[in-house]
Formats: structure tokens, sequence, C-alpha cells
């Protein structure tokens, strides 16, 4: 007969290895881990699961994000010369 500890821990396992955490997809990305949480948003991708307070997401959103653009730099304020 299993417990609850060692019924809690293989599905707490199961669900790590099947998705991936914000700040995972951020470093297969080589991005800030607030940019790729904002992608995502912007993207419309929402976690398939939950694991606490983290948000676990599909493996393939690492994918749909990667095309999705950043804000980019911004632009320089030119000043205007004084007459």
């Amino acid at each position: 007969m299993m417990t609850f500890s060692k019924i809690y821990f293989i599905m707490t396992d199961n669900m790590c290895m099947n998705g991936l955490t914000i700040t995972e997809i951020a470093e297969i990305l080589h991005i800030d881990r607030e940019a790729a949480k904002t992608r995502l948003i912007r993207a419309g991708i929402e976690p398939k699961t939950h694991a606490g307070k983290t948000n676990i997401y599909a493996e393939s959103a690492v994918e749909a994000i990667r095309n999705v653009p950043g804000r980019g730099r911004p632009a320089k304020k030119v000043k205007k010369p004084k007459k």
C-alpha cells in the first residue's frame, strides 16, 4: 500500500517532468525572467498546471514565445540644439 507522501512525490515528480517553469523557459531562451513572463502573456499562453504558486507551462511554450517580439530598446531622445 502506498502512503500519501509517496503518492504526492510521484504526482509532483510527474508534473515537473512534463512542463517548464517561467525561470526554466527564460534560461532556455537566454532572456530575463520578467521578459519571459511578459511574452507568455502576450502570446496568450496559459499554464497547463500549477505546483503550489508555481505555474507549469507546456514545453511547446518555448517555441511559441520565441517568435513573440520583445519591446526592444527604447528610442533615444534627441535633444534639440539651443538657439
